[in-house]
């Protein structure tokens, strides 16, 4: 999907209204689909106690009038709603004004320069409509005092379109500026979205699709390339009938060590829950007899290790029979920080099949950086720590102070990799030169185990016959949408439960799933 800039979205606008759609029918539209967005997260993440009653904070532009709109469905629903605004109703202009006259004389509206506490009960979520796109500069009153309160109520709070007071171009976030738990923007994603810090003060993003004409999107200059939903539900298509599980795609797992056993557990889980019809785990003999099976379905094989619980030479004779059946493989998950041993990653490098390289399998190649050299596509998938290591390995220490895009997309073209560097708004980039950032994804991903996930899905997909953009796009926003869907809350989750949320995050996004 495209990054677009603010001018960009409003020239948008202005051409959808000039072809015939009124500005107030399209300002219910894009109000309405932000709506239901809003309602779908809210009532997956937060219990009844922490919804019941909602305070919609408004300004005095389209954002105050996509805000009025949703208070009228939100009493439409019969939820208890109250408006707080900058302004009275018969000061807005256009589309804003006609949504206000729209509301109905039950729902309260109260002109303020300070919420008063009846804006911030317990229980209250607060919605966001002061702004929007507007920001180009420092707060002024009574913004700064709104935004300064909003932040400090310690309740859940979603913007429309923008987080008030971040510059939707550059991400700038001014010294008072919305932290919001839910950003829902409009039509496209504007580029402040998803650039640091502006990224990191919208919460769950996700993006709605507001009747805007195809071809002027096709036509509007972009800025850069994201992945939202709306890019991974064509991946994700029927699946044959007649299939069996030759068809669905055989994966390797190779990786764990004594030290972390349950690491190949979780990606091969999790490659199995992504689709995969056969995932073998191979793992070292003396490891093996410490792992406890995740799924039953999963099969998973000591190989030799020379009784030391790593992986080592001695494990080559037993790759061979395994991977040469493979339709990818994914390496590293659990391996240990040992010493790299030769000919075991130049055996893992000649597979004829998609290799994933993941972990301390990264530091592996990082010290021989020759074996990318493939004629089979490789992914390799960094946190940050581990990206500065391969910068190293590969002679690209000059990209170490780099904006992220910049370091995966010379880490690829370098290496001839695919890269997926991890962290919010993970950068996805190409031998080609694509680059995207994935929309998907919270911070309960930060916690160990999840890159583990995140490699099994890709092999998965991999494994499926996916080509190696569309399994890392597709992998990478359906972990980032599963973590979305955790009811458990972002402090509680751990690996394991992805588990459990990969299938159902594959399922809300395709009926095939």
């Amino acid at each position: 999907m495209k990054i677009i800039s603010v001018e960009t979205m409003r020239s948008l606008d202005r051409r959808t209204i000039e072809s015939g759609i009124a500005d107030e029918v399209l300002m219910e539209r894009a109000a309405r689909a932000a709506y239901a967005e809003m309602r779908g997260i809210l009532d997956r993440r937060l219990p009844p106690h922490f919804r019941r009653r909602f305070a919609v904070i408004a300004g005095k532009g389209n954002n105050g009038g996509d805000a009025y709109v949703i208070a009228r469905l939100l009493h439409e629903d019969g939820q208890h709603v109250a408006v707080f605004a900058t302004c009275r109703p018969s000061e807005l202009k256009g589309a804003a004004a006609h949504h206000a006259r729209l509301l109905p004389e039950a729902v309260p509206v109260t002109v303020c320069t300070q919420l008063p506490a009846a804006a911030s009960a317990t229980g209250t979520v607060l919605i966001d409509g002061l702004l929007g796109t507007g920001t180009a500069g420092p707060l002024r009153s009574p913004y700064d005092a709104l935004v300064r309160q909003i932040n400090a109520t310690a309740l859940p709070v979603v913007s429309i379109d923008v987080p008030s007071g971040i510059n939707a171009d550059t991400g700038n976030a001014e010294p008072e500026s919305v932290l919001a738990d839910v950003t829902v923007t409009m039509a496209q994603p504007k580029q402040g979205l998803l650039t640091p810090p502006g990224r990191a003060r919208c919460g769950i993003l996700r993006c709605v699709d507001i009747g805007i004409p195809s071809e002027f999107v096709e036509e509007a200059e972009a800025t850069g390339e994201t992945v939202f939903a709306s890019d991974i539900i064509p991946l994700l298509r029927r699946r044959p009938a007649a299939g069996h599980k030759g068809t669905f795609g055989r994966l390797v797992v190779l990786g764990g060590s004594v030290d972390y056993v349950g690491a190949p557990m979780l990606a091969g889980a999790a490659a199995l829950r992504a689709g995969a019809g056969l995932v073998t785990v191979l793992l070292p003999q003396t490891a093996r007899a410490l792992c406890t099976l995740p799924l039953q379905a999963l099969i998973v094989q000591g190989i030799p290790d020379d009784g030391s619980g790593f992986l080592t030479n001695a494990s080559v004779s037993a790759l061979a029979p395994v991977t040469r059946e493979a339709q990818a493989v994914v390496f590293g998950p659990g391996l240990g920080t040992t010493t790299p041993a030769a000919r075991l990653i130049s055996e893992v490098a000649s597979v004829p099949a998609p290799l994933v390289i993941d972990a301390d399998g990264l530091r592996w190649l990082a010290s021989r950086p020759d074996l990318c050299l493939r004629t089979q596509a490789t992914v390799v998938t960094p946190h940050p720590g581990e990206m500065q290591v391969l910068l190293k390995g590969f002679g690209l220490a000059t990209l170490a102070t780099s904006s992220r895009e910049e370091q995966a997309s010379g880490l690829a073209r370098k290496s001839g990799t695919f890269v997926v560097l991890k962290g919010l708004g993970t950068v996805l980039a190409s031998p080609d030169g694509d680059v995207a950032i994935n929309a998907s994804g919270t911070n309960a991903l930060a916690t160990a185990g999840t890159g583990d996930v995140l490699a099994g899905l890709i092999g998965a997909l991999l494994a499926q016959g996916f080509g190696p953009w569309d399994a890392i796009r597709a992998g990478t926003f359906i972990h980032g949408y599963a973590a979305e869907l955790a009811t458990t809350g972002a402090r509680s989750l751990v690996a394991d439960d992805l588990l459990d949320l990969v299938p159902e995050a594959m399922r809300h996004l395709s009926p095939f799933s």
